[in-house]
């Protein structure tokens, strides 16, 4: 049930995400901005990534592992190109 809730929210974000680039950003897939010393760099377009934990009664024993285990979900989520989600399936 979590995979169709996450590849929905996906769907609207990338789908409303590019309203906020120029058609040029899009076609080059990057924005590029000046930063502080005025360099020009090159950032990928905004993309969304989502980590899932099932937090099932008795799982964990406190928050703190949820949010550990929360974090190694969301570090797999962004190791994809764009926008991804990752859910934790360990039992």
């Amino acid at each position: 049930m979590c995979e169709k809730i996450c590849q929905n929210i996906l769907a609207h974000f990338d789908a409303n995400v590019q309203k906020y680039f120029t058609d040029k950003d899009i076609e080059r897939g990057y924005i590029e901005v000046e930063n502080r010393k005025g360099i020009i760099e090159q950032f990928p377009l905004t993309s969304l990534s989502i980590g899932v934990v099932v937090a099932d009664v008795g799982r964990f024993s406190n928050i703190l592992e949820i949010g550990e285990i929360g974090a190694q979900v969301k570090h797999a989520a962004k190791s994809v190109m764009g926008s991804s989600y990752a859910v934790d399936r360990r039992k």
